[in-house]
């Protein structure tokens, strides 16, 4: 049987026992139904995971008592950071998720002349949570033991126009001609898919601007979430990153 993974926030160390956070103790107990006894894992983030196994469990407590870590060696060698754009709340789950298990690190959402989601600044904060609350999902069942950064939603323009130099840029644009992708295998790469509406040319020429090489992802056009798989794993293929 497999053992369970449990991302927590807190602080973590070799044969300490943890009170569970409530998020934690209801996951254990509606979700897993676990009872004392059960085998767990968890992790915070810091590439390792804690063995331990459910000593106390309780209507509103759970402890776990920690044993050995052990380091988690499936990260990927590549930096790769993604500029999704913001889109309907099920989709843009599934394009989180997916990212978080190919090993994406940055995930920057981005709202462009074509985005026809608004997010009101009220919402932000509880959108934020709900999207780390997805990736953290993610790292669980993925084997990950270090969680990717997301930001809040920015404009695109600013995004692109912010980025660090010495990344490899790739925008995915259905008209461009197919580009090979850099002789040198650069370990940072920024990858940017367009909305469901598309890239403008006023976009991909900003893009282009500010350095990113348009590339076509094939003979067909994708949809988004197709789009942010197939960049991401066209790139890692090309770096050795999937052997």
């Amino acid at each position: 049987m497999r053992v369970p993974r449990i991302h927590i926030t807190q602080p973590l160390s070799e044969a300490q026992s943890v009170a569970l956070e409530d998020k934690g103790i209801k996951h254990i107990k509606d979700v897993l139904r676990l009872t004392v006894g059960h085998r767990v894992i968890l992790f915070n983030g810091d590439g390792y995971d804690y063995q331990g196994e459910i000593v106390e469990l309780h209507k509103r407590s759970a402890v776990i008592q920690l044993g050995a870590r052990k380091k988690i060696q499936c990260e990927s060698h590549l930096h790769l950071h993604l500029l999704q754009p913001l889109c309907r709340s099920e989709k843009m789950d599934w394009c989180l998720q997916k990212a978080t298990e190919l090993g994406v690190q940055t995930i920057t959402p981005y709202i462009s002349s074509r985005v026809n989601l608004n997010l009101p600044s009220s919402k932000v904060e509880k959108k934020l949570a709900h999207w780390q609350a997805v990736i953290h999902s993610a790292c669980e069942q993925s084997g990950r033991a270090e969680i990717p950064t997301i930001s809040a939603a920015q404009d695109f323009a600013k995004v692109v126009s912010s980025l660090p130099d010495g990344a490899t840029k790739i925008i995915a644009s259905p008209t461009a001609d197919v580009q090979p992708l850099a002789n040198e295998k650069n370990t940072h790469c920024i990858c940017a898919v367009g909305p469901e509406g598309g890239f403008t040319d006023e976009e991909i020429q900003l893009a282009e601007q500010s350095g990113f090489v348009s590339h076509r992802l094939g003979p067909r056009i994708l949809r988004l979430e197709t789009a942010v798989i197939s960049i991401l794993t066209l790139y890692q293929a090309h770096c050795g990153d999937l052997s």
